[in-house]
């Protein structure tokens, strides 16, 4: 009797560990957490006009620039970091912070202005930004990746 308890105690102690470890790899993280979990490099900076085509101006940039880190915290706080490189070793490490929000079901995000979030994962961060002037729109599309 007592082979066979423990037996079944061991069967439902496993059948349990499965069930939890299962569990947890199916698990999504939260935008939030996505967001807050490492800092990001920018590794695309597009623009177009209208109906044009996407033209990556990033390959322009100076390398002091490509290195800096965006580093978004869980209390709505973003700091720009000058990364390993600085254009002038004078220049702070820390460029600046500044608020940041979720907006709009979590589609969006304001940071100085408001962003569509085109992708949100464990590997890339993108958001466009649109302006309209003089019936001429103007599109950047930023890309972040860690």
């Amino acid at each position: 009797m007592l082979k066979a308890t423990l037996k079944t105690l061991t069967v439902l102690f496993l059948f349990s560990v499965i069930l939890t470890s299962c569990k947890k790899k199916n698990e999504q993280k939260s935008k939030m957490e996505l967001l807050t979990q490492k800092e990001w490099f920018m590794s695309k900076y597009e623009e177009k006009t209208n109906a044009s085509s996407w033209v990556d101006d990033f390959p322009n940039w100076q390398a002091c620039e490509k290195d800096n880190k965006f580093i978004f915290r869980t209390n709505n706080t973003l700091e720009e970091n000058e990364g390993a490189t600085k254009c002038d070793v004078a220049d702070p490490q820390i460029v600046g912070t500044t608020a940041w929000a979720f907006t709009d079901g979590e589609t969006k995000i304001t940071v100085n202005g408001s962003a569509t979030i085109d992708q949100l994962d464990e590997n890339a961060f993108v958001i466009t930004v649109s302006d309209t002037f003089n019936g001429t729109t103007y599109y950047e599309r930023i890309t972040f990746r860690h």
